[in-house]
């Protein structure tokens, strides 16, 4: 009998572990694994079809003992049958698959009596060829049972003959050791007391195989046809290894061979055997913003002697230079205009245009000069309150205000001309729920998209004055907006990208959802999205406002998120798209298959939990120090053990000695941020962020602080950038 089944013919849990105690049982105690001893280790192997794509081994192996004692009453615990108690471990000579796993570095060399050990053979069921070597990492992230190990000894691209046993008990250990030997990957599982009993084992293995099945069913680990080995460059690498990691192993992984394209004096630079792990050449350019810029990308990249076959930036001021240097090569890319138009803040709110309540101004006297007009030079425009002022060039919410009066306007251009020597627009405020909306596009169609709810920041008060932040508190996956609204954001948006030239690629989008049907509200103790009252329902439909375009992964802190919550890579699309690898495009965005929730709403579908970004802004400005020689987000994890299990991800930015203010360029400095999550509900994991917030302390200049209050949102601004200095 076979555990798993396939999707559609699944058996009752009942049923499974009636026909699976029984097969245990068979199996043991008339077709025992040959060994050359009566004192050895049982084992018990099946073969389970788990999908299309993979067939699966599950391997138990249970203290020296008596098997036929250990089975005659698998209702009670195993410790009670196995005779180890005070007689101890009986060591025994090595078996085959037991060999065979301490080769590939799995198992143990000194077995303990006290526990039974479990493991799991994976094995594709067709021949093919890597897309990418770290698949099983990827796929078994934050696997709800604790993972000892993990082998995965693909290389990327190489061929991959498929072993395909016949489902059901495997009865030589031979046979066992040759399926390690075949594998994809094995993993071993924590060990089991022996106090466990055989029916809660068998609840064991069916869950983990169920696990298993909603991981891997729709994900392709080898592509059907061979894959080409090419090599991408990155304008501007990464400022740190914290921002860089995720990317420079990505490229490792997919077996793509990194070029970086960067300044004299970079880290990256130095040839070392460290930096030589990251990268395979370092191109030394001068990358001033000039007129010259791309002449000398495009130079730097010609006179490399091996051929590069893509280029992709992760640096906003570098996208349509990036965009230019492609079109040059004739490397894919989309249009140059297009880049032109998302990067610039004036020309993107005209794709939604609002008649008479967008406008573009340099400095404050060119202001004075359009209201004392009337507004008969642009567009006869005339201001309505709320609306914002920004930027035309700029990320992270920097010098982004909420103005909501004739008098805080100038102060809100003023601000906004300040950064980058760019123009400010001034445009209407949406007021609905904030959300970032990520797709992965090919040829215009949406391969993967998802919907993150950004809670309100410090600006959507009816308080906010022109001082206030847009910087964000949090992020929440996934999001709580109905299907029908979700359905309203993606199609909205995806039909912007296309119709700007936006076909293939990663692209980070944000909006707001006017006349949502959902509003942020207090309830049971939690802010979140909830529907309105009756009363406050609104008559018109919903619509989805553009906010903003990035022509690129979200920032580093949401991306690794989303890989965590879906199990999509963003970095690894990004780079592929670059390279026009449109197969391995296609088959790295399959999100997971668990559903959250409700079955029937497609749009929570794909998330393993619900998880909360939570950002932590520097509570005071002065000088960074670790009293206890702890990094602050492993400090909290070992005061509140509580509270780490629940804690995925945690990254400081600052070191002891760094410099911190409480602002940079108009946006609250940050200081780390963590990943929380909760396989129950989406209310407890916001509780979760707001108990992390508020037991996050940080020492500044001597005096311990803890978060007090913060804003909400996401922002796109490497760590070093965040104000540590």
């Amino acid at each position: 009998m076979a555990v798993g089944t396939f999707p559609g013919e699944r058996a009752s849990l009942g049923h499974k572990l009636t026909s699976s105690i029984s097969s245990v049982t068979s199996t043991f105690t008339q077709q025992p694994l040959s060994r050359p001893t009566n004192h050895y280790r049982p084992l018990f192997g099946e073969v389970i079809p788990l999908c299309e794509l993979y067939s699966i081994a599950n391997v138990v192996v249970f203290p020296s003992s008596s098997q036929s004692s250990a089975l005659q009453n698998p209702s009670q615990p195993y410790s009670q049958h196995n005779g180890i108690g005070s007689t101890g471990f009986r060591s025994t000579p090595p078996s085959p698959f037991i060999e065979a796993l301490q080769t590939i570095g799995l198992g143990s060399p000194s077995w303990s009596a006290s526990a039974i050990s479990v493991f799991t053979i994976v094995l594709p069921t067709t021949n093919g060829y890597v897309t990418r070597s770290d698949f099983l990492q990827l796929r078994l992230q934050d696997f709800p049972y604790k993972i000892l190990r993990t082998h995965e000894p693909l290389r990327p691209l190489q061929k991959y003959s498929a072993t395909c046993p016949a489902p059901g008990p495997v009865t030589s250990e031979h046979d066992l050791a040759t399926l390690v030997e075949s594998a994809a990957g094995v993993v071993q599982w924590e060990d089991l007391p022996t106090s466990i009993s055989f029916v809660d084992l068998e609840i064991y293995r069916t869950g983990l195989t169920e696990e298993l099945r909603d991981r891997l069913h729709n994900a392709p680990w080898l592509s059907s046809t061979p894959i080409s080995r090419q090599r991408v460059a990155l304008i501007r690498g990464r400022p740190n290894i914290t921002a860089g990691g995720p990317v420079y192993r990505v490229a490792k992984a997919l077996g793509l061979d990194l070029v970086i394209v960067d300044e004299e004096g970079h880290w990256l630079q130095a040839d070392t055997e460290e930096n030589k792990m990251h990268r395979e050449a370092f191109l030394v350019t001068d990358m001033t913003e000039d007129a010259g810029v791309v002449d000398r990308i495009i130079q730097s990249i010609v006179s490399y002697p091996l051929p590069i076959h893509g280029v992709f930036t992760l640096s906003d001021n570098f996208f349509v230079a990036v965009a230019q240097v492609a079109e040059a090569l004739g490397l894919p890319t989309s249009p140059v205009a297009a880049f032109e138009t998302s990067v610039d803040k004036y020309r993107s709110r005209l794709l939604q245009n609002v008649p008479g309540q967008t406008a573009r101004v340099h400095n404050v006297r060119e202001l004075e000069s359009l209201l004392a007009s009337g507004g008969n030079q642009q567009a006869e425009f005339i201001p309505r309150f709320p609306l914002i002022v920004k930027p035309t060039k700029g990320w992270s919410s920097e010098c982004v205000s909420k103005v909501n009066n004739l008098a805080d306007l100038a102060t809100a251009v003023q601000k906004a001309t300040s950064r980058h020597g760019s123009a400010a627009v001034i445009e209407p405020f949406f007021d609905g729920p904030e959300m970032d909306v990520n797709f992965v596009l090919l040829d215009g169609e949406i391969l993967f998209s998802e919907i993150a709810d950004e809670p309100p920041c410090d600006a959507d008060s009816s308080a906010a004055t022109v001082h206030s932040t847009f910087s964000p508190e949090a992020l929440t996956l996934p999001s709580a907006l109905p299907a029908q609204e979700q359905n309203i954001a993606k199609s909205t948006l995806r039909d912007i990208l296309v119709n700007l030239g936006f076909c293939t690629g990663v692209f980070h989008v944000e909006a707001r959802m006017v006349s949502s049907t959902f509003e942020y509200r207090k309830q049971d103790g939690v802010i979140d999205l909830v529907l309105k009252h009756a009363k406050s329902l609104p008559e018109s439909g919903a619509e989805c406002k553009l906010i903003e375009i990035n022509a690129r992964p979200p920032g580093y802190r949401v991306t690794v998120p989303t890989r965590h919550t879906y199990g999509v890579d963003y970095f690894a699309a990004h780079m592929l798209a670059a390279a026009g690898d449109k197969n391995r495009l296609r088959l790295t965005t399959r999100p997971y298959s668990h559903v959250l929730g409700d079955n029937t709403n497609d749009s929570k579908r794909g998330a393993q939990y619900w998880s909360r970004l939570v950002y932590i802004p520097a509570p005071a400005a002065g000088t960074v120090q670790w009293p206890s020689k702890l990094a602050p987000c492993e400090e909290l994890k070992r005061r509140r053990p509580d509270l780490a299990d629940k804690i995925v991800l945690g990254v400081d930015y600052c070191v002891p000695g760094d410099k911190v203010d409480l602002y940079t360029d108009g946006a609250r400095t940050y200081v780390a941020h963590l990943l929380v999550v909760n396989r129950e509900s989406r209310r407890d994991v916001i509780r979760l962020g707001e108990e992390v917030q508020k037991a996050f302390t940080i020492d500044i200049d001597g005096s311990i602080s803890s978060k007090t209050e913060i804003s909400d949102g996401e922002t796109d601004v490497d760590p070093d950038a965040e104000g540590c200095e």
